[in-house]
């Protein structure tokens, strides 16, 4: 659904319901009990986290004053024609998620530019489906008022004079967004699950993110512009040959075999699989398998190459390396990262093992048919003693011989 905001006169309703649903205790006399100081340490962990979302709302509220939005121009939707989309954070995982709806948009006659960082520029370089890429300083939501954005880039999007301007983000609305929604002044600013008093967005879409994998968003934008194919997302990201052709010299694939590609790492270490967890997953795969070439993704170098018993540890040099390899893949294991969304874009045979958290399951899950996703019996991915049992028997999901 789409609604339109207006403004509220005041701020305060907003927080009386987290208000009560926080509990505040002091306790003035020694506790011999651990259960009860366990829950008092809860209580305040609680009555903090209540303390820094109440400062962040605040500051939002504060900035959407400070810098007051004028009533823009208004357009119809099947009018706009430029869009600057805003992907100015490091995840990649989220940007090649974002290439889904470029094809689509391009074909309509929509012209689209970017707004990235240095960290994810490469994941839409060099794409047809962009017009312009322009380059800023990563921002963290909590970055206050001033939007780190360059003065001379600012009066460039402004005179960009875009019909859409596209905050991506469907958590928190970073403080510095009224300032630059402001400041480049698009006709219409969308945006997703933003609060009533956040009158800088012209469209806000509510999105339920436990029900939903975090592409559908995309399909919104496509079907609040009237454009067909909004159910044919398509992630892409583009990349020299030469490449392919460097890793395609590898020895490893010269070989008639099945491919498996383990990649370790995940964005947080306690995400991470553990070197044991890796070679029992190589000698499982191995023991239902005993050709298949299996190779460890090791951007890090951490390892030798011939560290794992029956498999080879690539070094990988660039991500768009890992890309390759994986496209050449027969089979993808991996944590809950960049990678899951890779072997999605090469619609991959996928195994991604996920900590069993309820705003990730369904948002950041592999949102495909080969994608077949476990869940760790731990927060910690290295301390979960069924997760090699849990991963070799998904392997029979598929077919390995």
């Amino acid at each position: 659904m789409i609604l339109t905001f207006k403004r509220s006169r005041t701020i305060f309703g907003l927080f009386i319901l987290e208000l009560t649903n926080s509990t505040i205790l002091k306790i003035s006399r020694p506790v011999k009990d651990m259960k009860f100081i366990k829950k008092i340490r809860e209580l305040n962990r609680k009555r903090n986290y209540f303390k820094k979302r109440l400062k962040y709302k605040i500051a939002l509220y504060k900035a959407t004053k400070k810098w007051h939005r004028e009533p823009s121009v208004k357009i119809s939707p099947s009018e706009v024609r430029t869009v600057l989309m805003i992907r100015n954070e490091g995840k990649i995982g989220d940007a090649i998620v974002s290439t889904c709806i470029l094809r689509t948009m391009h074909e309509a006659g929509i012209s689209i530019d970017v707004l990235a960082i240095k960290a994810n520029e490469m994941i839409f370089s060099d794409n047809p489906f962009i017009r312009k890429i322009y380059l800023t300083e990563e921002m963290d939501y909590q970055d206050r008022y001033n939007h780190a954005i360059p003065d001379d880039l600012i009066n460039t999007l402004k005179e960009n004079n875009y019909d859409l301007m596209i905050d991506t983000g469907i958590w928190d609305t970073g403080l510095y967004m009224p300032h630059m929604i402001q400041a480049i002044s698009p006709k219409i600013s969308l945006g997703f699950n933003k609060e009533k008093w956040l009158s800088h967005y012209d469209v806000n879409i509510r999105f339920n993110h436990y029900e939903h994998h975090v592409k559908e968003i995309y399909a919104r934008i496509i079907n609040y512009l009237g454009v067909p194919g909004a159910s044919q997302q398509r992630y892409e990201v583009y990349y020299k040959q030469s490449i392919t052709d460097e890793v395609k010299a590898i020895d490893f694939f010269k070989k008639e075999s099945k491919k498996v590609i383990i990649n370790m790492y995940a964005s947080h270490n306690d995400r991470n699989l553990t070197p044991q967890q890796t070679q029992e997953i190589i000698s499982g795969v191995l023991s239902k398998n005993k050709d298949a070439d299996i190779i460890v993704l090791d951007y890090k170098k951490k390892f030798i190459n011939d560290f794992f018993h029956g498999a080879y540890v690539y070094h990988v040099p660039s991500f768009y390396h890992a890309m390759a390899t994986i496209n050449l893949a027969d089979l993808v294991i991996s944590p809950d990262t960049a990678v899951v969304h890779v072997a999605a874009m090469y619609d991959k045979p996928l195994i991604g093992i996920y900590r069993d958290i309820s705003d990730n399951n369904k948002l950041w899950s592999p949102g495909y048919r080969n994608g077949h996703q476990i869940f760790t019996s731990t927060f910690v991915v290295g301390e979960d003693a069924l997760l090699v049992d849990n991963v070799l028997n998904a392997i029979d999901k598929f077919d390995f011989n």
